[in-house]
């Protein structure tokens, strides 16, 4: 899996909220999504990107990784720095999409593999 970390020049970072309906649901998370066979990290992260919130991004270094196992998956989440270079980011898919500025993301409710990355996103200055 792979997650785009994307701040804002204001210092906001762009979360998205995942559906109802899906494993997690409700929960804010970096965007990004699965790698397919065959597929880069960083080309599964614009293309996902894309699908997703419907915007261009550049993938530039990675920033870390979360690995989290419950019942129902084992998950290896890369997370690379991104930047948008065309569109504003909509839910394509029906998702909430918003920009927090880092005092407000100690708030939000985060699956577990974001939870340590967002901690620490917290703790930056605008």
């Amino acid at each position: 899996m792979v997650a785009a970390v994307v701040r804002r020049g204001d210092g906001c970072f762009l979360l998205a909220r995942r559906l109802p309906a899906s494993h997690m649901g409700g929960l804010w998370e970096c965007p990004g999504g699965a790698v397919e066979a065959g597929e880069s990290a960083p080309d599964a992260l614009q293309r996902e990107v894309v699908e997703e919130l419907g915007v261009d991004i550049v993938v530039e270094a990675p920033i870390t990784f979360a690995f989290h196992r419950d019942r129902q998956h084992d998950v290896v989440l890369l997370f690379y720095g991104a930047r948008i270079t065309r569109g504003e980011p909509v839910g394509r898919q029906g998702q909430e999409v918003g920009w927090f500025a880092p005092a407000e993301l100690p708030n939000l409710a985060t699956p577990p593999a974001d939870a340590q990355l967002i901690a620490s996103l917290a703790k930056r200055q605008a």
